[in-house]
């Protein structure tokens, strides 16, 4: 007699080795060109922050206790500090030009683009629509890998596609 958890057993993990790979399209060749083309961006803010009036700051009773003055700590002037954002880009021309997203580079004080090959370039705006949230960067390179647009018109409703993007620098 055959219990219905033996046959759950007996189940268990055969969906991955009916994988028939003739069956499926093999994305390997495009992921591995495309990789080429694709850029990790890094959008550098500098943040300022300022310091409370003496009518904001806060009376703290652990400092008046042991006598330093009200607003021990904190600075008259305002902080600047860098902070970082990233996403990723796609290289469309052989001289330095990266489609993005507006998200990606509003608010900058500086762009780093970091190639596949590790090589590392300052970046300027060329155009940014927030509307759409598409932006055109700009490095100083020649010779770059790209990857050409495609047509969406000529696509069909499932067919295969691929996407591949390095907003963490993985």
């Amino acid at each position: 007699e055959v219990s219905s958890s033996d046959f759950v057993s007996a189940k268990v993990g055969t969906q991955f080795t009916s994988y028939e790979k003739e069956k499926y399209p093999d994305l390997t060749y495009a992921a591995e060109n495309a990789v080429k083309a694709v850029v990790n961006i890094e959008n550098v803010r500098e943040v300022t922050s300022r310091s409370r009036s003496r009518q904001e700051r806060y009376f703290d009773p652990f400092f008046e206790f042991f006598g330093y003055p009200q607003g021990y700590g904190e600075s008259e002037q305002p902080q600047s500090r860098s902070q970082s954002s990233y996403g990723s880009g796609v290289i469309i021309s052989d001289d330095g030009y990266i489609v993005t997203n507006n998200h990606v580079i509003e608010n900058n004080s500086r762009l780093k683009v970091k190639l596949n090959d590790n090589r590392v370039f300052e970046a300027k705006v060329v155009g940014a629509d927030p509307t759409t949230d598409v932006a055109l960067i700009k490095i100083e390179a020649t010779g770059l890998p790209t990857l050409p647009f495609g047509n969406s018109d000529d696509l069909r409703l499932g067919e295969w596609v691929l996407a591949i993007g390095s907003p963490y620098d993985l």
